[in-house]
């Protein structure tokens, strides 16, 4: 049986807080009254040893100097985080949303942000074979079983003796999403192939899932970011492709906004050419369509045909334009004498 989880009560007594209101803001966030101010109480799925890896990584910004994160209210007893088997709690500042009206947009002066972290943290790693190639077995594997995924699904649409129109509309693409995996697969492996003879290559501290979603704008327009609960020592590129992922819709997909972007997070990190062959190969395999497949696969109740292959033409309208935008970040071909590459 599932034990009981810690009470509200008894969670807020650490902090001294006794709030004369609370508001439940989502599942996981409760907005908090006090005399002493407005708080916000956060409920995530961390364990302990991912808690105290959190807590770490904010210190550590807050050492290096960076000051634009929303900050943690300790306990009376000086503790960052609260936790209760798989469930963590943590105590922020509240703070409300401004409305944003700067020329800039919101992903400007986040990828410039992403940068300034990137630049704080990075660090080149000794060179470790074995390390470097679990970490890119990891990522192969992983992409081969979400193509299997993908592979599976054609299969038994093609059986069929009247596919529906989702399955038709995958079955019509399919060769695009087979070549926008493949072209994936072999930048991940350049990638590999240039660390290798390099025998280096650089990590930095990831936020893990940055998007406006994850920051609020003062009245100056600058970005206060959170949630860095998923922060880890990763390669910048996975980062960056994680923030393009998430922040393009605002963009409406914008090439040229995505090229700003990368603009200003260069100003702080440029990118090596092997780290811009990873970023290509994390934005060009077509793992949105696959989630969708699932979701297609896992609805309940009465199916929602129409609903879902409009979600499928939408997102491969979006991945034709993702490729647009990831093949500028690859090398131009040399060009011979006789004018061939």
């Amino acid at each position: 049986m599932q034990q009981a989880q810690l009470p509200l009560e008894a969670i807020l007594y650490q902090y001294d807080l006794y709030p004369e209101a609370v508001e439940d803001h989502g599942e996981n966030v409760k907005k908090l009254v006090t005399k002493h101010g407005l708080f916000a109480l956060k409920k995530t799925q961390m364990t302990r040893s991912q808690a105290d890896w959190f807590v770490y990584c904010m210190r550590k910004l807050d050492r290096l100097g960076y000051r634009k994160v929303v900050p943690l209210v300790p306990t009376k007893f000086g503790e960052y985080t609260l936790t209760d088997r798989d469930t963590s709690f943590y105590v922020m500042p509240w703070i409300e949303s401004i409305p944003y009206n700067a020329r800039e947009s919101q992903e400007e002066k986040l990828a410039d942000q992403l940068g300034v972290i990137h630049r704080l943290t990075v660090k080149t790693q000794p060179f470790s074979k074995e390390q470097l190639e679990a970490s890119y077995n990891e990522l192969r594997d992983r992409w081969d079983s979400r193509w299997l995924t993908m592979n599976r699904f054609a299969d038994q649409a093609e059986r069929k003796t009247y596919m529906s129109p989702y399955e038709l509309t995958l079955l019509t693409h399919f060769s695009f999403l087979e070549h926008m995996a493949h072209t994936a697969k072999e930048s991940l492996e350049a990638w590999y192939e240039t660390c290798l003879e390099k025998e280096k290559y650089r990590s930095v501290l990831c936020h893990g899932r940055l998007s406006r979603a994850h920051a609020f704008f003062n009245e100056r327009h600058e970005p206060l970011l959170f949630n860095f609960e998923r922060a880890a020592l990763d390669t910048p590129a996975r980062d960056l492709a994680s923030f393009f992922r998430h922040s393009f819709p605002h963009a409406l997909w914008s090439e040229e906004e995505g090229h700003r972007w990368l603009y200003r997070y260069e100003q702080h990190l440029p990118l090596l050419e092997e780290e811009k062959r990873l970023l290509h190969a994390y934005l060009s395999f077509p793992d949105p369509v696959i989630y969708g497949i699932e979701a297609y696969q896992q609805q309940s109740g009465p199916p929602s045909e129409v609903k879902h292959v409009k979600r499928l033409e939408k997102r491969l309208l979006n991945l034709r334009r993702v490729e647009r935008f990831s093949k500028s970040l690859l090398p131009t071909p040399a060009i011979n004498e006789s004018g061939l590459s």
